[in-house]
């Protein structure tokens, strides 16, 4: 691409650089809603709350262990966070490795969390990635979230 901008003349260019008008009307209604719940920045403070909140959960969880003492060999079902602990290194979203490692730990957890309603993201083999939401979630959905992944690992 060079470092300047050359428009191609006519419809066409306008056409090949700029989105379509039925994209852009379903950016507005989504702009709409971010600035009636007060804009970027109130969310993101909101957001750093939510996720501060679901790290305290985890963290205070009885499978919970440290980054480091998860690198010290076997042990039973549990998991630890491998995200930076540092909010404006992470966004909103924590990262959870399931141990052991390779037994399907993860995979039974998931399962459960999705039977439970609770929404997360899977990485093969062995992380699940919660992010509260901060348009929707509430503290009450962190506690929920970390009620069915202690119960899951309780079960296993």
């Amino acid at each position: 691409m060079p470092p300047k901008f050359k428009s191609i003349v006519g419809a066409q260019g306008y056409q090949q650089s700029n989105p379509s008008v039925l994209t852009t009307v379903s950016l507005l209604g989504s702009l709409q809603v971010f600035k009636a719940a007060g804009g970027v920045p109130v969310l993101r403070e909101r957001s750093k709350v939510l996720t501060a909140h679901l790290e305290r959960l985890l963290t205070s969880s009885p499978y919970f262990i440290e980054l480091k003492e998860a690198e010290k060999g076997p042990r039973p079902p549990s998991f630890t966070i491998i995200t930076p602990k540092d909010p404006e290194s992470r966004g909103a979203q924590l990262s959870l490795l399931f141990l052991p490692l390779g037994i399907g730990v993860m995979q039974r957890v998931f399962a459960d969390m999705q039977s439970h309603g609770v929404v997360g993201d899977e990485r093969q083999p062995d992380v699940i990635r919660l992010s509260p939401a901060p348009l929707y979630n509430e503290i009450a959905d962190c506690a929920a979230a970390v009620r069915v992944i202690n119960n899951a690992l309780a079960s296993n």
